[in-house]
Parts: structure tokens; sequence; C-alpha cells
């Protein structure tokens, strides 16, 4: 069983532990270097930044996920689940050209319904609030996913017991059901939090980290100090701060999970069913559009005539098809697409063969250090360790190669999937592996435990899959060039940094961003929409359960 985890601790080891340790080396051989980094900004404002956009990132998600999750679980039907986990197959990239030209004065759909005459990204006053409201957009549907699966842990004896005592659907919910989300919304609540403290993308892409510093957060200031600065000593600095904060909440996450249920209970509060359903009804209505027209909008621009754009006040309905700068962008994207193609496919390929045969091994072993230690990994923001990965990576010549853009970015999903396929085993049934000792059967994990665990293995390459496509900051440090469709390959920019670069100074053409948006979105939401049952599994296990 040990020999099954040693290739996983070795991969976490070399792309994880290592280069975070090494990252406060770097602080300490160069700290008069590092500590000029201070000079160059508000520190203060940059930490209050990133507390801000966490914060608002996960209060607002946690909220309207458990609305959300209230209103499928009363209403269940499973074209409700895929339009609330929509915004997940979206590259944040792509998010955030979404989102440019929905906020763009009164031209943009969000602008114009709220009656606001003007950009918020443009003003310091607004422009945080903007790109955390785009955060939370983005991150509800995890909150949802988690907060649902613990309702629906509730025990059937428990529900059938609410219904005998007389209990409306509101005392149900808040009194019954509550204990068991709890644990599910304190845990989408922590893992918003983290992950948005690393939350590169978003606020790169939307304003770059102004007006001024205004939106400028530790992510993106590490990544502004080794490649505007020049100062890597200072850039480490700041990835040593923001791994330090975000360890407190990492590490709860990684506690929470292993907890077992809370019994805490809201007041009561006892509303008619004839009134409590359609309340839940408008508000998870109202959210699912909150959550789907911005796509409905990219495709809507990306497919019309751009001359409809900048129109008072905004075409909300097509009127005419033009597919010309959707093809263009198409035809544009082929380099960048190929590449994220193959570094996604090797991603999923290292994640399955490491994680799922090590949590298998950990499971049986009880390891939950390595669970914990797992969790923890994959909670840390990516620029805590991103400054020795690019040291070593360009000491062997790996940057802008596939397989150098691919090796460290598959600690995200291995490590996630090492989380749920160890949940998944550790509920597996030993009768098999009994049945299959008795029988003298030999390559037991490859004869009998794998090919069982088949729909997870494909749920987590799939979910890697999406994930590693997703990304930009890795790509953004570590590749240069488009791949030049020649053999050997040479370039890894994937199709996110081909979306980035639909932004050009001094020109607004919404065709052409929300193009290159969809093209960007589409593989991974057509992915989602075919292998549907296979995602929702994998991401429904989790341990969240309130028992």
């Amino acid at each position: 069983m040990i020999r099954y985890s040693i290739p996983y601790l070795v991969y976490i080891t070399i792309f994880g532990i290592l280069p975070l340790i090494l990252t406060f080396v770097i602080v300490g051989l160069n700290f008069n270097l590092a500590k000029s980094a201070f000079s160059i900004t508000n520190v203060g404002e940059i930490i209050y930044n990133t507390f801000y956009f966490s914060l608002f990132t996960a209060i607002v998600s946690t909220i309207l996920g458990f609305i959300l999750a209230i209103g499928v679980d009363m209403f269940p039907k499973k074209v409700l689940i895929l339009l609330a986990l929509l915004p997940f197959t979206i590259p944040f990239t792509s998010s955030a050209l979404i989102w440019v030209i929905s906020f763009y004065g009164g031209y943009g759909w969000f602008t114009y319904l709220l009656g606001i005459n003007y950009d918020p990204l443009y003003f310091s006053k607004t422009a945080l609030t903007a790109v955390s409201l785009v955060s939370a957009w983005s991150s509800t549907p995890l909150a949802f996913l988690l907060i649902l699966a613990s309702l629906r842990s509730v025990p059937v004896e428990v529900k059938e017991s609410a219904q005998i005592d007389g209990l409306t659907l509101s005392q149900y919910y808040l009194n019954v059901a509550f204990p068991y989300a709890l644990k599910g919304i304190l845990l989408s609540f922590l893992i918003n939090f983290v992950l948005s403290m690393g939350n590169f993308d978003l606020p790169y892409v939307m304003t770059q980290g102004g007006p001024g510093f205004s939106t400028t957060t530790l992510s993106l200031i590490v990544y502004f100090m080794m490649f505007e600065y020049d100062n890597f000593s200072g850039g480490a600095l700041f990835a040593a701060i923001l791994s330090l904060i975000a360890t407190l909440p990492a590490i709860g996450v990684a506690l929470l999970v292993k907890k077992g249920g809370f019994r805490v209970s809201l007041p009561a509060i006892k509303i008619p069913d004839k009134l409590f359903k359609p309340i839940i009804l408008a508000l998870t209505v109202i959210i699912i559009l909150f959550l789907d027209f911005p796509v409905y909008w990219m495709i809507l621009v990306a497919t019309r005539p751009n001359n409809l754009d900048f129109v008072k006040p905004p075409i909300l309905l097509p009127k005419s098809i033009n597919l010309s700068y959707l093809i263009s962008s198409f035809y544009s994207s082929i380099p960048y697409m190929i590449s994220s193609i193959v570094i996604a496919l090797i991603v999923g390929v290292i994640t399955i063969l490491l994680s799922s045969i090590s949590a298998y091994g950990s499971a049986r072993k009880f390891w939950f250090w390595l669970l914990i230690l797992s969790i923890y990994l994959y909670a840390l923001p990516s620029t805590s360790y991103i400054i020795p990965i690019y040291l070593m990576e360009a000491d062997v010549n790996l940057i802008n190669t596939w397989i150098g853009l691919a090796l460290p970015s598959a600690i995200f999903t291995a490590t996630f999937a090492f989380w749920t396929m160890f949940n998944f085993y550790i509920d597996f049934p030993k009768v098999y592996e009994e049945a299959a000792e008795i029988d003298g059967m030999k390559n037991k994990m490859l004869r009998l435990i794998l090919p069982l665990s088949r729909p997870f293995l494909i749920a987590s390459f799939i979910i890697s899959f999406i994930f590693a496509w997703h990304l930009l900051f890795y790509p953004l440090v570590l590749s240069e060039t488009p791949y030049n469709m020649n053999f050997p390959p040479s370039g890894s920019e994937t199709i996110t940094i081909f979306a980035l670069n639909s932004i050009t100074q001094g020109s607004v053409n919404w065709a052409l961003l929300a193009s290159s948006a969809l093209i960007a979105a589409l593989p991974v939401i057509i992915i989602s929409y075919v292998a549907q049952d296979y995602v929702l599994r994998g991401l429904y296990s989790g341990g969240v359960k309130g028992s």
C-alpha cells in the first residue's frame, strides 16, 4: 500500500512543498533587495485589496449558493443544476472579457439595467467592488454544489419525521436541514475565500491592477515584481506573505473536511409553504439569470454585427448574425488551441496516474495527514511557489514547452483529485478485495480496483482537463510564444493567452473580445455538457456530508 503513494509524494514534493520552502529561502538570501519592493507600492493597500476581494467573493458566493441550493433541492430539475454550473465551465479569462463589455458605460447590459452611466472599472472607488462581483459570480457554482451536497445528505428518516411533525418548508430548511448543510456552507466559504486570495486572472485581465493600485492584489504584485520591476526577491517576499496569510484558511479547509457535522440551527421562521415556495423559486430564477445572462451576452455580441454594440439602450435580443469575427478568431486561435489541448491532456493523465493509486493506498492506511496536506496545497495560491518553479524550469530549458507547463500545472488537479478519490476509496467496499484475495487474483489494483473506479477516474480526468484549460497565470509566466506548428514543437501559449491578447490599448472591439472569449470557453462548455454526469459526480464528491 505504501508504494502506491510514493510517486504522488515525490510529485507534490517537487512541485508543491519544495517550491513553497524555496520561496522563503529566496527572500532570506536577498532580504535587502526583497525589502526594497516595499518602497515601490503601498503594501497596506494591496493587502486590503486582497482581503476585500476574497471576503466579498466568499460571502456573496456562499449566500447565493445557499439560496440556489435550497431552490434546486425543492425543485430537483437537472437542468437547473446545469444552468447553475455554467459559469464554472467558463475560463476566468473569458469571464473577465465577458464582464468588461457588460460593464462598459451605459452600453453594457449590466450597467444599463442598474442605471449606471459610467464604467465602474475606470474609477478607483468602484473598480475593486466590480472585479469582486465578477469573482463572486464565477465562484457561486462551487458554493452551490458543496451546499447542495450537504442538503442532500439529510437522512430520509429525518425528512419524513419533519413532514409527520407538520413542519413548513421554511422550518425544515432553517431548523432541520441547515445543521446538515452548515459544514458545506463553511467549506464553501473557506474554499472560495482562499482560492480568491490567489485569483490572478480576473483582476489582471479586467484592470491590470488599476486604476493606480486600487485593484492590485498580492497575486498581481508577485507577477509585477517578476516581470515589470525585475525583482524576483521582491516577488518572492510578496509570495511568502500571501502563503502565510492563506495558510490559516487553507488549514481550516483541510480540517473541516475531516471534521464531523455541526448541530447549529437558525432562528425558527414559520412561512406558509404557499408563500415560501414562490419566494424561493423567484430568487432561484433571478440567481440563474445572473449566472447565465453574461454567457448569453458573450454569444450575442460574438455573433452580431459590431455596429449594434454601442447603442443606447443596448440591444438585448438578436437582430442579425455576423460570424466573421468568430471565424477569424477560430483560425487565429488554432496554435493556442493545440497547446491547450495537449497540455490539458497531459495534466489529466498525470493526475489520474498519480492520484488514483495514491488515494487508494492512503485511504486503506487511513493516512488523513496526506489528505490534509493535499487539500492545503490545493488551496494555497499558485503564486506562493511560482518563482522557484520558474527558476528551476529556466535552468533546465523547460520554459515555453508543453511539458514545462503541464508538469507544474498538475499540482492543482492532482491534489484536488486525491481529495475526491480519497473520499471515494474510504467508502469503497472491502468485500471486493477480500474476494480477490480468496481467488488469488494478481495485479489487484489494475484488474479490480481501477476498473471498479472507472466513473470517478473519468470524472477526475474531465475535471482536470477543464481546470488545466482555465489556467492563465502559469501559461503567462512559463510560456513565451504560441506553438510554432512544427516538430519538434516549440511554444506553449494557451487559449487563455489568446483571449487575453484580444484586449488592445486604445481600442474597444466588442466583437473581437466576445469572439475570443467564446472560442476560449466553447470547448469546455461542450465537454461539460456531453460529460455532465461524470463532471457532476466528480464535483459532488468531496466529503461535505453533515453527519
